[in-house]
């Protein structure tokens, strides 16, 4: 279960490393900062979910996509300041 979360959370990494760069090639990059900001949060309530049930396996899991959610939110504000 851990590998796939892993696989998963790896091929969507690329997926934002994707639509960051689509994002700053952009003449209005707002589209794009609104998907983040989304994305991002979205991943961080189910991350807070996940630690809250907090039985093993799911803190790490939680872990996990925490860290993807912070990158996302990353990714949007980098890309508001162009």
């Amino acid at each position: 279960m851990l590998a796939i979360l892993c696989i998963a959370l790896a091929i969507h990494y690329v997926s934002q490393k994707t639509l960051l760069k689509k994002g700053w090639e952009s003449d209005d990059p707002k589209k794009y900062v609104n998907r983040f900001m989304i994305n991002g949060a979205g991943l961080i309530i189910v991350a807070v979910a996940a630690l809250v049930a907090a039985r093993p396996p799911f803190g790490l899991f939680g872990i996990l996509i925490f860290i993807e959610g912070a990158v996302c939110v990353t990714f949007g504000r980098k890309l508001s300041k162009k």
